[in-house]
């Protein structure tokens, strides 16, 4: 364990009780040698990765690969948006906003749904990951119409409280900025620390575009930490988030 992850396995020495973990990593469809580099890291360190891939940027060959690697266990796949664009005509980017209908909403979570399981060849997770982690009330229930049961957002988003949909936040921003300035690493740490002290599941983001080498080693540095620590337990946004009136799962990612 690098000396920079020390906060995390303090926090982790003095939990009660196994405080859960998850990665998902953002934007499969971009930058595909990106992708596969970070997700060998989690293969290799026997850890599962949340994959939210855009619709409309994933190709054929990438569908491919993602279903190869979910066959061995290391990777599970949902849908982040349809085409990851920005919809609105001022403020911050969204794809899923207040500029947009419900109905409209719908008709793309739907069809990006039906796209992205068409590319890999089965049922994907019904985690459905907004782009930018910002949409609206209305877009809730157009995921829920589109048969998602979990939605994934940052934590600052707060929480939209629709009965039958999980909300799975993100507690950490991998590539996060403070006032502009990247964070780091100690600022990681400290950030995931507090999570775990907090007995809170610590759910990470990753964007794999925007990771380099020594990005990526930091991220295996603590994806060894979680798969060796007693007190850490890794798992997915779907277990998280998962509801008895879910249906069965076995023919999924």
């Amino acid at each position: 364990m690098g000396d920079w992850l020390a906060p995390v396995g303090a926090a982790l020495a003095a939990a009660e009780r196994p405080v859960p973990f998850f990665f998902r990593d953002d934007d499969a469809g971009w930058r595909d040698g990106a992708l596969w580099a970070l997700l060998d890291e989690f293969a290799d360190a026997g850890v599962a990765v949340d994959v939210a891939a855009i619709p409309e940027a994933v190709t054929a060959a990438c569908a491919a690969e993602l279903a190869s690697r979910a066959d061995n266990g290391s990777v599970r796949v949902h849908q982040h948006g349809r085409s990851h664009v920005n919809h609105e005509s001022s403020g911050r980017p969204c794809e899923f906003g207040p500029a947009r209908s419900v109905a409209a909403q719908a008709a793309d979570v739907a069809a990006g749904r039906s796209r992205l399981e068409d590319l890999v060849g089965r049922p994907v997770d019904p985690v459905f990951t907004p782009p930018w982690n910002r949409c609206t009330r209305g877009t809730a229930h157009a995921v829920l119409a589109a048969g998602h049961t979990v939605l994934s957002r940052d934590l600052s988003a707060g929480n939209l409280d629709v009965a039958g949909l999980a909300e799975v936040p993100i507690a950490v921003d991998w590539s996060g900025r403070r006032k502009g300035v990247p964070l780091t690493r100690a600022e990681r740490a400290d950030a995931i620390a507090r999570r775990v002290a907090a007995g809170q599941p610590v759910g990470v983001m990753l964007h794999h575009a925007v990771l380099d080498t020594g990005s990526r080693r930091d991220v295996r540095a603590l994806l060894d930490l979680v798969a060796s620590h007693p007190a850490a337990r890794p798992t997915t946004i779907l277990d998280i988030g998962f509801c008895p009136s879910d249906p069965a799962r076995s023919d999924r990612f």
